[in-house]
C-alpha cells in the first residue's frame, strides 16, 4: 500500500481524514455535511502530496466515502469507536 488513510466519520457531523506517515497521523482533509451529503475539503499540507483526488468529492454517507476514497494504492481504515 502506498497510502494508508484513517477515517473518523459520522454521517451527521462530518469526517476527519488522516494520513499515516513515518512521524504519525497527519490530518489531510475534512468532510463537512452539505445538503444531505458529505463534501471533502483538503487542508493545506505537504502531507497531501499524491492525494489530491479527494478534494471536492461528495459522498452520500460514511460508507460511500470509504468506497470513493479507496484506490489500488490507498487503503482506508475506519476504527470502531
Amino acid at each position: 500500500m502506498e497510502f494508508i488513510l484513517r477515517l473518523q466519520c459520522d454521517d451527521d457531523l462530518g469526517a476527519k481524514i488522516e494520513r499515516e506517515t513515518p512521524k504519525g497521523l497527519v490530518t489531510i482533509a475534512t468532510a463537512t455535511p452539505q445538503r444531505g451529503s458529505l463534501e471533502v475539503h483538503l487542508l493545506a499540507s505537504p502531507a497531501n502530496a499524491g492525494l489530491e483526488f479527494p478534494d471536492g468529492l461528495r459522498a452520500q454517507d460514511c460508507s460511500d466515502l470509504i468506497r470513493q476514497l479507496a484506490r489500488p494504492n490507498v487503503m482506508v481504515v475506519m476504527p470502531d469507536v
